[in-house]
């Protein structure tokens, strides 16, 4: 059950993030351009790498920093992060086709089920 705390918790704090991130570009900056989001998948991007550099160097020592700030805050920042990570073993592993389908198949595929859902709305 702490466990799932811990995620709770990190979510929402990356959640609000993510949305006072919005508020603050949508106040200082006028641009068609979401870069809100941009900067929240750099950001969440960013704490991910560096938390899953520092589990690897000592592994099992940070689990509970594991699921507050990598899978609870940095995925309520950003599921983007998620993907880099995942894209980003698959490359270090030396899957270069798998990462590259993996690339594709996750920005074509998302974008077609959103167009999908939306066509069913309208």
């Amino acid at each position: 059950m702490n466990n799932i705390v811990l995620v709770f918790l990190g979510g929402g704090l990356g959640s609000v993030a993510r949305y006072l991130l919005g508020i603050a570009f949508q106040r200082h900056f006028i641009s068609t351009i979401p870069w809100h989001t941009l900067m929240a998948n750099i950001l969440a991007s960013a704490i991910l790498g560096f938390l899953s550099a520092l589990l690897l160097l000592k592994p099992g020592q940070f689990e509970q920093q594991r699921l507050l700030l990598g899978v609870g805050f940095c995925g309520g920042l950003s599921t983007f992060s998620t993907f880099t990570l995942e894209t980003f073993e698959l490359f270090r592993e030396g899957n270069y086709f798998l990462a590259a389908a993996y690339i594709f198949l996750s920005l074509i595929a998302c974008l077609l089920a959103f167009w999908a859902a939306w066509l069913v709305q309208n």
